[in-house]
């Protein structure tokens, strides 16, 4: 369950914090982290219901030899659960890298994406780490 949550969880924390710090605006920073925020204090239980009831029975249509408790479901769901913990220390992390440094790759003539993903996100790595 684990490193299915794990396959699930990193990919789309890590885009939405790449995203959240680098392309978007104030306007919509303001609107999503606190969104996140009240994801992360759901309760377990009611993402296993979710889990049970909604998840499980679409992996069964996709999946016909799917049986009725397998991990591939529970593990989907708790790398639901813990994306937005994944993306809130994500985006602290990158938020706390120097803007002399982004400048210095924007001078260099890198894109925003390529600031992103090879100056900030190594920058970031302990706090990403971390999380």
């Amino acid at each position: 369950i684990t490193v299915i949550a794990t396959i699930v969880a990193v990919p789309i924390g890590l885009g939405a914090a790449i995203y959240l710090n680098e392309y978007a605006s104030d306007r919509s920073r303001r609107i999503i982290k606190p969104i996140l925020e009240i994801l992360a204090g759901i309760p377990t239980i009611v993402f296993g219901f979710f889990a049970l009831t909604f998840v499980t029975p679409i992996l069964r249509n996709l999946i016909p030899n799917l049986g009725e408790f397998k991990s591939i479901s529970p593990g989907m769901v708790v790398g639901i659960i813990i994306v937005t913990m994944i993306t809130s220390k994500s985006e602290d992390a990158m938020s706390y890298v120097p803007d002399k440094i982004r400048a210095g790759a924007f001078g260099l003539g890198a894109t925003k994406f390529e600031v992103a993903t090879t100056v900030v996100l190594p920058a970031a790595t302990s706090g990403v780490v971390a999380s």
